[in-house]
């Protein structure tokens, strides 16, 4: 699932968008197109974990994965060498 997101560099600290695909790891590889800057941007603090159920005699939970709760920027940070 490809999506838009809105980044704010770690070391200019100006917001910029990347079409980036959710998929895979919480940690997306970005670079700042003002200053050039390699940055990472964590998403695990913003996953929750969504459990799905239903009431009944066969009362049963699913879990149906992680949903994405996004701020409007992200903010990135300096990759560790």
């Amino acid at each position: 699932m490809k999506k838009r997101l809105t980044f704010e560099c770690w070391h200019c600290h100006r917001p910029y968008s990347l079409l980036r695909d959710l998929e895979g790891s919480p940690k997306l590889a970005v670079e700042c197109p003002y200053c050039g800057k390699a940055a990472v941007a964590d998403l695990d603090p913003y996953r929750d974990q969504t459990v799905e159920v239903f009431k009944g005699d066969l009362a049963i939970e699913t879990p149906t994965g992680a949903t994405l709760n996004l701020p409007d920027v992200i903010p990135t940070a300096q990759p560790e060498d």
